[in-house]
């Protein structure tokens, strides 16, 4: 049994991660933003070693608070970095402050995280971290450019807390998931400068309905993710990356073993663009 801290657990993958992991007997320390969820996570969770706490992972003083409370009741011997969400609109619509708030919630937030809990961990003698990525990580998708980039970073900091950690008995591993049906997409912010009579929302209306007809109205259940994050709970020395989804594996197959061309006149075609 593990002492697992998750952030995001209001819904989508923290919430059925959290929920996992109670079910099969780990202490689960469920982390949610918001007062008024604490209440229906508990509820779900009754009966189970589940406890909500509040925590947002852009405020380091709601950090302290919440890793102090939980390394009293038993420390913690699992980080899940799950917290993060979507920002959605052309690059160029994009303001400053939004794409700050992307990277403050989906990057620096990580840090936090990791700078509060890391030394709980040391004492224990190690420990494990893992990091929800995506497949957005490995490629750019069009008009959700700041998500992409801001977990493009949360692949380059993952691969360097793994070499540095690993000295203190600390594992670190990455999770990065294709498209599955959790809300998650369904509840990006969109940018405020990305309105109806944007010259590119006729483009982003053609590519939306594009994707939503490969494999949006079909995206597959989320079991899988949860499955690979306790499988990278359960194996610390086991793969560093674990890439989940036949989409994801899909694109970044593409991506890594034919010309750049080719992804390039697939996202140009799925844009309504001449190749």
């Amino acid at each position: 049994m593990s002492n697992v801290l998750i952030t995001g657990c209001s819904s989508g993958f923290g919430r059925l991660i959290a929920l996992a992991l109670a079910r099969r007997g780990d202490r689960v320390f469920a982390t949610v933003r918001r007062p008024e969820t604490v209440a229906g996570l508990e509820g779900l969770a009754e009966g189970l070693p589940l406890s909500a706490h509040l925590l947002d992972v852009t405020d380091a003083g709601s950090i302290e608070r919440a890793v102090a409370e939980v390394a009293d009741k038993g420390g913690i011997d699992v980080l899940v970095n799950n917290a993060g969400y979507a920002l959605r609109g052309p690059v160029v619509s994009l303001q400053d402050d939004e794409v700050a708030r992307q990277f403050d919630t989906n990057v620096v937030g990580i840090v936090r995280m990791v700078r509060a809990v890391v030394p709980h961990m040391r004492e224990r003698g190690g420990g494990t971290i893992v990091n929800l990525s995506s497949a957005a990580g490995l490629i750019g998708i069009p008009f959700e450019g700041a998500y992409a980039a801001s977990k493009h970073a949360v692949e380059g900091l993952s691969e360097t807390l793994r070499f540095e950690l690993a000295a203190d008995g600390i594992a670190v591993a990455l999770i990065e998931p294709g498209a599955f049906d959790t809300g998650f997409f369904d509840n990006v912010t969109e940018s405020r400068g990305f309105g109806a009579d944007h010259p590119d929302r006729p483009v982003f209306d053609h590519y939306h309905e594009r994707m939503m007809a490969v494999g949006g109205a079909g995206r597959a259940a989320p079991q899988p993710v949860v499955d690979a994050v306790l499988e990278a709970i359960d194996h610390p020395d086991g793969p560093f990356r674990r890439l989940v989804g036949d989409d994801a594996e899909l694109v970044v197959r593409i991506k890594r073993e034919r010309p750049f061309a080719e992804l390039e006149a697939g996202m140009r075609a799925a844009l309504g663009e001449p190749t």
